[in-house]
């Protein structure tokens, strides 16, 4: 029982700091100029946070976006790669005037995101490079990112209906035994406590209650060697199926469009020797 409240504590005092170093990591404030008195030239500077869709802000050079905006006026050069994994830059332009109805998704080409790094924003004539603030917070695309991270999707890994399984056969195993000799304890007249004490023992005998705890302070003690190498888990469960991965696979610019990959094979190439050191790459 004290091995089981340990386990349980550790396990939630990790995952509590985890998620706690993941949102510090994730938060981003910096001062912006706002035009909420009609005139681009009345700009009154407060921090980001305080921005709500519907304001028109400025954008400067070489800057994060600390939300999503459709560029109103001018045009900017956008490194996207944090959220793409493009490295290529992207030039944004000035949404034009049309009768269609804007949309964040098909209209991306106008649209800057939050997160992104604005490296170059020009101006045409004396008007300044403004943009519409329309996502806020976890309402924009890098919030819905580190949503996903912070609150993952449950899911249901074979290793754990295996284990239930499992535990239900060796229940049933537990019960016709019970079954069977409590028969037999009756008939030779065992005490009602006896009885009761050699039920338990059955059962915690084909069902080890520690069981559990030891799958806990396995799973602890490997976050924490993870930690060690600045790697952070908030869920638990998948460090047991993160163990079984023998093999990771990307491509060159990180856009693959499927949940799954299945790797047929590889092919090598030979060594090469850069700076006195050898190396082996692989394509």
């Amino acid at each position: 029982m004290a091995i089981a409240v340990i386990s349980v504590v550790i396990s939630l005092v990790e995952t509590t700091r985890n998620l706690k170093n993941i949102r510090e990591m994730a938060h981003y404030s910096c001062p912006v100029k706002v035009m909420r008195s009609g005139n681009e030239d009345l700009l009154t500077e407060m921090e980001s946070t305080e921005l709500v869709p519907g304001d028109v802000i400025e954008i400067p050079e070489m800057c994060n976006m600390p939300c999503d905006l459709v560029l109103l006026t001018g045009s900017a050069i956008v490194n996207e790669s944090m959220l793409t994994g493009e490295s290529i830059p992207v030039i944004k332009n000035a949404l034009p005037f049309t009768n269609d109805v804007y949309s964040p998704e098909s209209d991306s080409k106008y649209t800057l995101y939050g997160g992104t790094k604005v490296i170059q924003s020009r101006q045409f004539g004396n008007s300044k490079v403004l943009g519409l603030v329309i996502r806020t917070a976890f309402v924009t695309t890098k919030g819905n990112l580190v949503r996903d991270i912070l609150y993952p999707k449950t899911n249901k890994f074979k290793f754990y209906r295996d284990s239930l399984v499992f535990i239900g056969v060796m229940a049933l195993l537990a019960i016709a035994g019970f079954c069977t000799t409590l028969p037999i304890m009756i008939e030779q007249n065992y005490p009602f406590l006896q009885i009761l004490d050699r039920s338990l023992d059955l059962i915690t005998i084909t069902v080890p209650p520690a069981l559990p705890a030891a799958m806990t302070i396995g799973t602890v003690f490997a976050m924490n060697r993870l930690k060690k190498h600045k790697i952070f888990c908030i869920s638990p469960p998948r460090v047991n199926v993160s163990g079984r991965v023998n093999l990771m696979v990307f491509d060159k610019t990180g856009t693959l469009t499927e949940d799954g990959l299945t790797v047929y094979g590889f092919r090598s190439v030979e060594e090469a020797e850069s700076h006195g050191k050898k190396h082996t790459y692989f394509g």
